[in-house]
């Protein structure tokens, strides 16, 4: 084929430019219809990236070339500045395409086209789309890495600060970079690995990475940490249960601004500590008071040493105790909770009054009971 074969071909190119803010703007319409994800790039500079890059394409087509150096210096410039917007990179070349296409359908219906040499206009477009997708996914990776860096950091930054110096103007600051309200509600959670790297698997990880609200992440003291800013109960419940099965996971109350963060974080820990195999997700909400009194179980040794010791010896009135007290303190109900006759839950719970002293179905007495049949139960379950 000789360059007066494809002067037909130019001839069509320098057409359809004449065209080109028409092109751009359908381009750019099915763009940000097809890819929401778009939505976020102003259209003014949407449309303006759109033409360049199809005049561009016009140019090196009608020249008989793949792109050059500053064509593809241009585009990953573009990657660059479009990952920094949040544009993921296939959505990215997923735009590239449609662009291609409504380049395609004009080049086609050309009155004057060179219908003869569309094939090879056709093989041009696609070994320049593809050369062009490698530049645009290469350019985008970086800025992604570089990004993903910074944020790790400051995520690191912000958990620490809010563990150790709580809310403060530097917690405020890192707090904006990372895109967080620092007036808004959050909620904590923390998942200590039972054996093995604490290392998020992946399906946690991609439920971090695409979590329906402004979420953090970090590795803190043996833990991973996760702070989410209002986010929804089960979408919270979703990543408790993809971390239970390989560690123990304590989840904070959800509260308002940095230093309900700070709280919050606090209260995962102390249901954190309250975890265990049988029981491997423990929400603050629901177990506060067990949680409380772990944490505090070396200041409570000496009143509850003995009853604790008691039992530990006979786990089985331990668990008739605890069952009494979630029964509401009645025998019948505690009896069908543990599939026994209501004289045999009455001996029980006399039985441990015996021992110990206390008399469980007394309020105090109660009160105390539970306390040390908590703690006996979860010595003997390590």
């Amino acid at each position: 084929m000789t360059s007066d074969d494809w002067a037909s071909v130019a001839d069509v190119c320098e057409r359809v430019a004449a065209r080109l803010p028409e092109l751009a703007g359908a381009s750019v319409s099915g763009i940000r219809r097809d890819l929401e994800a778009y939505l976020v790039v102003p259209e003014d500079e949407h449309l303006a990236a759109v033409a360049e890059q199809q005049r561009r394409r016009l140019e090196a087509l009608a020249q008989r070339r793949l792109l050059d150096a500053t064509d593809v210096a241009r585009a990953a410039e573009l990657a660059r500045r479009r990952a920094r917007q949040g544009i993921p990179v296939d959505v990215l070349i997923g735009a590239y395409h449609v662009g291609d296409q409504e380049l395609w359908r004009a080049l086609c219906v050309d009155p004057r086209g060179a219908t003869p040499l569309l094939p090879d206009v056709a093989t041009l477009m696609l070994t320049s789309l593809h050369a062009i997708s490698m530049v645009l996914a290469a350019a985008h990776g970086e800025v992604t890495r570089e990004l993903q860096g910074h944020r790790v950091t400051l995520s690191h930054r912000l958990v620490e600060l809010l563990l150790t110096e709580g809310a403060g103007p530097e917690a405020s600051r890192v707090a904006d970079a990372l895109e967080l309200d620092p007036d808004g509600d959050f909620n904590a959670l923390l998942w200590r690995r039972t054996g093995g790297e604490i290392v998020l698997p992946p399906e946690v990880q991609r439920e971090l990475d695409r979590a329906p609200v402004p979420a953090v992440h970090s590795y803190h003291s043996g833990v991973v940490v996760v702070l989410g800013q209002d986010p929804p109960e089960d979408w919270l419940h979703l990543l408790a249960g993809r971390l239970a099965p390989a560690g123990l996971v304590g989840v904070g109350l959800r509260r308002p601004g940095l230093d309900g963060a700070a709280t919050s974080l606090g209260d995962a820990r102390l249901a954190l500590a309250a975890a265990d195999v049988d029981r491997p997700v423990v929400w603050f909400a629901e177990a506060w008071a067990e949680a409380c009194l772990l944490a505090e179980q070396a200041r409570l040794e000496p009143l509850l040493a003995d009853a604790v010791r008691v039992g530990e010896a006979h786990p089985h009135l331990a668990e008739t105790v605890l069952a009494f007290a979630a029964s509401d303190m009645s025998v019948a109900r505690t009896g069908e909770t543990l599939h026994l006759h209501a004289n045999s839950v009455t001996y029980r719970l006399q039985r441990w009054a015996q021992l110990v002293g206390w008399d469980p179905r007394s309020f105090d007495g109660l009160i105390r009971s539970v306390a040390a049949c908590r703690l006996a139960l979860r010595g003997s379950s390590r």
